[in-house]
């Protein structure tokens, strides 16, 4: 499950990227940015591999509630890519 958490969560940076007009190869910082907010908000401040089983089942249920409010945003995904560092 925890792969593919992650594997979901590039594919979702990677959508994220290209909707907001950048070119794919941004979406390491967008996936970072989206890593960064589930390991705060739905891991309790664990990583993939160190957090509970149910955290990340639950994250997994959350993650296209996490695509849909990031993408509704205005230029949120934009920020991420020019200021993320």
């Amino acid at each position: 499950m925890r792969d593919a958490v992650k594997e979901r969560l590039l594919e979702i940076a990677e959508t994220l990227t290209v909707e907001a007009g950048y070119a794919a190869t941004f979406k390491d910082r967008v996936y970072s940015a989206l890593l960064h907010h589930i390991r705060a908000k739905l891991l309790n401040g664990s990583s993939l591999g160190l957090a509970d089983r149910a955290d990340v089942d639950f994250a997994w249920r959350m993650l296209p509630q996490v695509k849909t409010k990031v993408a509704s945003i205005p230029g949120l995904i934009a920020g991420i890519i020019e200021h993320a560092d």
